[in-house]
């Protein structure tokens, strides 16, 4: 599961390389192969969702990179070949990317602070349950 979505991300930000950059071209063809590989990307990605994390990191954190990667790779070919539509594209596609990483980011945080807390409680629970047969056998 978790390579489908990681192979999907793989797709998606090649296919936005290549559409972005048939788009810069003008090659109409180069562009319509860039949104099927990124189709195929999204497919795959959505295949493999099976919950929201990815080798242990929340997967918006992983996607969010990949965003960011996309969007610098655009914005420079855009300001290469001197198209600043494109390279505002990538300006805002970096900044969504950010977004989206700083949102899996808070929730890794959360879900390690809800396991932090968890953990205390068994921990109570465990040390409890000793204190009540202890207090049970020592009972007259």
């Amino acid at each position: 599961m978790e390579s489908n979505r990681i192979e999907g991300i793989g797709h998606q930000v090649k296919g936005a390389v290549i559409e972005g950059l048939g788009k810069a071209i003008g090659d109409a063809k180069l562009a319509a192969d860039g949104a099927a590989e990124r189709a195929i990307g999204d497919e795959q990605n959505v295949a493999g969702a099976g919950g929201d994390q990815l080798i242990g990191v929340d997967a918006d954190r992983i996607e969010g990179i990949a965003h960011q990667v996309k969007g610098a790779l655009i914005q420079g070919f855009g300001a290469l070949v001197g198209n600043p539509q494109l390279a505002a594209d990538g300006v805002a596609e970096r900044l969504a990317g950010k977004a989206q990483n700083a949102a899996g980011g808070a929730r890794d945080l959360a879900r390690e602070e809800v396991e932090k807390q968890r953990a205390a409680v068994e921990h109570l629970n465990c040390r409890n349950a000793v204190m009540r047969n202890h207090t049970n056998a020592n009972a007259p």
